[in-house]
């Protein structure tokens, strides 16, 4: 009778993981008072056929039809003395894909033959009600295929046990109750289970790759300890991919726990030297590394691009090279240094945008730099970053390196704003930055009526200092009736006359500058 329930539970366990059904789902009830659920696939010459997945493979298990009590199926029929309604399923065509497992009721022992797959782990069998207190696994993949899921999955579980865990397989379709993982952990909790394994094998958004997470969750007290680790593997060989470098093995390790120790790798040297030496060595991700000759470890492992300068009185010569490190050794770089005169072309899209620098907020008085497309001389390579503005795009943060080469070209696509916040900050912005070009060009224009006021009033006074002379020289004694007095008199009367004239002018002008600068100090502040 243990050979049977053995059968039995074999077919339970494959059930669960069935990606489809070769017979409809029965109630099975032996005489020993054992009650399980399988595929009925029919009856022949007194054998009962009951079908399910082992080793991902569908297996036919017979035992005799007198063993049975009752073979009831979802709608209530009794298949077990119905036979006419089943057709049996014996058929020799379908005998290349089936794994047939047959038990003799005479015999003292039961031989289950099933069919030998590369690809496939057999996986522990599972229990509907009594829970072990060690390990489970639940698995789910929603959008990926069943069978490569439950490869996966029994891969997995394979490696977990031969880890030190003694893992019972358990699908969520056990948990009807349950929406999430948190409801399975608390009803396995609830059974005495100490040890949890979920795993979830998903296809990433790429499409060209798949997720494998392992999780564990370990009650060793009231609060349970938990260790989550995740590989990506090819979607196209997920299998080999997951097998290669023993990543599905670290994942288990990694999701129990053990920190696995990396390799370090054997250093690599560089070793430059230069025409004329003292050049700085720089690469795109590094301002200055060192003068030549020198020697410096690098991490990289492709090959790997370099530049050197020398610079001496506003005169530049630099190059570029590259070089392929050595494991373990030194490469060794000679640079012979050319003339150069390097430019920085920056474009963007649409054009017009404003240059600022980088290392300062960007106010109403700051200062562009120029307006895009525009050229820069360069007099020190290295990283480099500016901010472009422009009204109605983002701001845009630009760090790129200056290549000590001829030119380096940097293209930008603006982004326009849609944020009415933003927009409403950037025009406010526009508003205060003309206000205060409008209070420049008054506080400019007041010098010139300023500087001319001032020249007539100069001019004014001098005619003032003339007419005193002549009045003084007309205090003295003499004929107040001759012609030569009256002559000074009226030469003393005109140039009192200019003078007040020209001072009228000059006030004129220096009160209109003073205002102009005035309203030029209001726009500006």
């Amino acid at each position: 009778m243990k050979h049977y329930l053995t059968a039995l539970v074999l077919i339970v366990s494959a059930v669960v993981f069935a990606a489809e059904q070769q017979g409809p789902m029965a109630n099975v009830e032996l005489l020993s008072g054992t009650k399980q659920r399988a595929q009925f696939i029919g009856i022949e010459n007194d054998t009962v056929q009951l079908g399910g997945y082992i080793q991902n493979k569908f297996t036919v298990v017979r035992i005799a039809k007198s063993q049975f009590k009752s073979i009831v199926d979802d709608n209530g029929k009794d298949l077990l003395s119905d036979t006419a309604a089943v057709k049996a399923s014996a058929d020799t065509s379908a005998a290349d894909t089936l794994a047939a497992a047959t038990i003799d009721s005479t015999a003292d022992s039961a031989t289950v033959a099933t069919v030998d797959s590369t690809n496939a782990i057999e996986s522990p069998t599972i229990s509907e009600t009594n829970y072990a207190s060690s390990t489970f696994i639940a698995y789910e993949s929603p959008d990926l295929d069943s069978s490569l899921a439950r490869q996966i999955f029994s891969a997995t579980s394979q490696l977990i046990t031969e880890s030190g865990d003694s893992v019972q397989n358990v699908s969520k379709n056990e948990f009807p109750e349950c929406n999430d993982d948190l409801c399975i952990q608390q009803a396995l909790r609830s059974k005495g289970v100490k040890t949890i394994y979920f795993e979830k094998t998903s296809r990433e958004s790429s499409g060209d790759s798949l997720g494998i997470e392992l999780t564990q969750i370990l009650y060793e007290e009231d609060l349970p300890t938990i260790h989550k680790a995740r590989i990506k593997v090819s979607a196209k060989s997920p299998l080999s991919d997951a097998f290669s470098l023993n990543r599905l093995t670290n994942l288990v390790l990694q999701a129990k726990g053990v920190v696995l120790e990396t390799k370090k790798s054997k250093k690599s040297f560089v070793f430059i030297e230069t025409d004329p030496e003292g050049a700085t060595i720089t690469r795109p991700d590094v301002n200055a590394i060192c003068k030549s000759p020198c020697t410096f470890a690098v991490s990289d492992t492709n090959r790997v691009e370099f530049y050197a300068y020398w610079n001496v009185d506003a005169h530049m010569w630099g190059g570029q090279a590259s070089v392929l490190p050595i494991p373990g050794d030194t490469a060794k770089i000679s640079m012979k240094l050319k003339r150069i005169m390097p430019e920085v072309h920056i474009i963007t899209n649409p054009i017009n945008a404003e240059i600022f620098k980088s290392n300062e907020p960007i106010s109403k008085k700051s200062k562009a730099l120029g307006t895009t497309p525009s050229k820069f001389n360069v007099f020190e390579p290295g990283m480099a970053s500016v901010i472009l503005r422009k009204q109605g795009y983002r701001d845009s943060l630009v760090t790129f390196f200056i290549a000590p080469t001829a030119e380096t070209t940097i293209s930008v696509d603006l982004q326009s704003l849609t944020s009415p916040e933003a927009i409403k900050a950037q025009d406010e912005w526009v508003h205060d930055r003309k206000m205060l070009h409008v209070g420049h060009m008054l506080m400019g224009l007041s010098i010139a009526p300023v500087a001319v006021g001032a020249l007539f009033a100069y001019l004014g006074s001098k005619d003032y200092d003339d007419a005193d002379d002549i009045k003084k020289e007309l205090s003295m004694p003499g004929d107040t009736n001759g012609a030569n007095y009256q002559k000074k008199v009226k030469k003393n009367k005109d140039l009192a006359d200019k003078g007040d004239k020209k001072m009228i002018i000059g006030g004129s002008l220096v009160g209109t500058g003073l205002v102009l600068f005035g309203l030029g100090l209001f726009f500006t502040f």
